[in-house]
């Protein structure tokens, strides 16, 4: 399986932006809040029937407010499942730079038992190749020991510890190899579920605010519609 390298560079990037967006609405909704407190205050001191329209009107405003309240609320919520998502890219990340150390490992133990099979292979060509010529099976013992010597003797438990350093590379590498591909599977899956899910209660969320504000816009022009006629009839059915 081709594993293509993690990088949530442009995930994180997306994050930091959304943070400053969820942080900015509701700087907003702070700032609505200190305006309708204003406003309210001067509708006390407007006489009627403009101050009873300008009460009707701040309600309004801050029944929008509170949609657009419940709009930044699932802003958060597709900001937490795209942060979820951002913690299993970390994990998989972390087990490819396992991997990297693993593929190393596995070559170094290859090459040392590449080396120790070498000298192994050494010492049975002197034991049974020598002295063909001369009738013999096997050299001298003055020659055979000069070339062991010359070889940098080793232990006789070498090619041993050799064999099973890299069998145990070659055990763990495939161990990490499996855990690898079904932890990208399963962040493939996660990042689908994360863009429905997280955008959907956006998109919802947005649909809501949207209707909301436009009952609300329409409920508001009717208000300001009594002022032109005397603010009586409706304002008198209002309060």
């Amino acid at each position: 399986m081709v594993h293509r390298p993690a990088d949530s560079r442009l995930l994180t990037n997306l994050l930091q932006q959304e943070k400053d967006y969820s942080k900015q609405l509701t700087q907003l909704l702070e700032a609505s809040n200190a305006s309708l407190s204003s406003f309210t205050a001067y509708a006390s001191a407007s006489p009627p029937p403009a101050s009873n329209v300008i009460l009707s009107v701040a309600g309004s405003l801050a029944a929008a407010d509170e949609a657009l309240r419940r709009y930044a609320v699932g802003v958060d919520e597709w900001r937490e499942t795209m942060r979820m998502l951002k913690d299993m890219e970390d994990d998989v990340g972390n087990i490819m730079r396992d991997r990297e150390i693993l593929v190393t490992r596995l070559i170094k133990a290859s090459k040392s038992s590449q080396k120790s099979n070498s000298g192994s292979n050494f010492r049975d060509s002197l034991l049974l190749g020598n002295g063909h010529g001369h009738g013999n099976r096997f050299p001298s013992s003055s020659s055979l020991s000069l070339s062991i010597a010359q070889q940098e003797s080793r232990p006789l438990s070498s090619s041993f510890s050799s064999s099973t350093k890299l069998a145990a590379a070659q055990s763990e590498l495939q161990a990490c190899e499996a855990h690898l591909a079904a932890k990208e599977r399963e962040l493939e899956v996660k990042r689908s579920v994360a863009v429905r899910d997280g955008l959907g209660a956006r998109a919802r969320a947005m649909i809501d605010c949207g209707w909301a504000w436009g009952e609300i816009g329409q409920e508001t022009l009717r208000v300001l519609e009594s002022l032109g006629n005397g603010g009586s009839n409706h304002l008198g059915s209002c309060y």
